[in-house]
């Protein structure tokens, strides 16, 4: 089976060189950008294609790496030259209903999304060793393209095209979310006195502790603080030098931590830390 992509980006890229390591029949890439398409072909060892009919009748399956809000624009230009194809897109947020009207073509549709932060076309290939790709299409059957990355030696989670969204908000506040409460925390530091370098070292080390808590543990097991301990006269003085933005964003946050308190501690009275974080959030 020969696979091709149409758009040369990083996860494009990412993913041809990666199949291309595991042994799979690359064909190449086509874009609007040629030298992208040449590029990509370049560091993968491929070709680069010059349309989209050119790409699709030289391929079995097909990969639409194009931006999210593309798809659908390019999956109507490229289908009247597709017949008995697998096509399959990368993003979190899409589902493979957005390939209307494929069943006219005789073709499979997949929503095929690796769950990892891809972010550049020379070495984010080399995560995706370890990279769990959730799936989902294929008129409800899945079985195909999860085999398919289990022979690469990759885990598979096949999810509910009605789960799309929340799968992908999920993933958005693990990553993307994270990064902001990173950078608001750097602020932070960065105001009483720390070099960025320092603030950045010092904080990733905090960070990286806890993750490996959780992953260990849990997010129970692992929770740490002066809210999972219940003092509500610290985070009062947390709440005293926080602007209003920040302060926003420490109750949103504070919130959360208060319902893992008390699964944590059952016995635990955690009133008067919802009064306050009520109060603030009320102002």
């Amino acid at each position: 089976m020969q696979i091709s992509f149409i758009g040369a980006g990083k996860v494009g890229v990412s993913l041809g060189r990666y199949f291309k390591e595991k042994g799979r029949n690359i064909g190449g890439y086509y874009s609007r950008s040629p030298e992208s398409a040449a590029w990509a072909a370049d560091f993968t060892g491929t070709q680069q294609y010059h349309s989209l009919k050119e790409v699709i009748g030289s391929s079995d399956m097909i990969f639409l790496t194009v931006p999210d809000d593309a798809i659908a624009c390019v999956w109507e230009e490229m289908r009247p030259f597709v017949s008995e194809k697998i096509i399959a897109h990368c993003s979190g947020i899409h589902s493979s209903s957005i390939f209307s009207d494929i069943g006219r073509t005789k073709s499979i549709a997949y929503s095929v999304h690796p769950l990892c932060a891809i972010s550049d076309k020379e070495s984010s290939w080399k995560k995706l060793e370890t990279t769990l790709f959730t799936v989902e299409g294929g008129e409800g059957d899945c079985r195909q393209i999860a085999d398919w990355f289990r022979e690469m030696g990759n885990k598979v989670r096949v999810i509910a095209q009605a789960d799309k969204y929340k799968y992908h908000a999920a993933a958005s506040l693990a990553s993307n979310h994270m990064t902001a409460v990173f950078y608001l925390a750097q602020k932070l530091f960065l105001e009483c006195g720390f070099s960025e370098e320092e603030a950045r070292y010092e904080l990733y080390q905090l960070a990286a502790g806890n993750l490996e808590n959780i992953k260990a543990q849990g997010c129970i097991a692992a929770l740490t603080g002066p809210i999972e301990r219940g003092d509500a006269a610290t985070v009062e003085k947390h709440l005293k030098v926080l602007n209003e933005k920040e302060k926003k964003t420490y109750c949103q946050l504070a919130y959360w931590l208060t319902e893992i308190s008390e699964k944590k501690h059952t016995e635990r009275n955690y009133q008067s830390v919802r009064e306050l974080i009520l109060s603030e959030t009320e102002k």
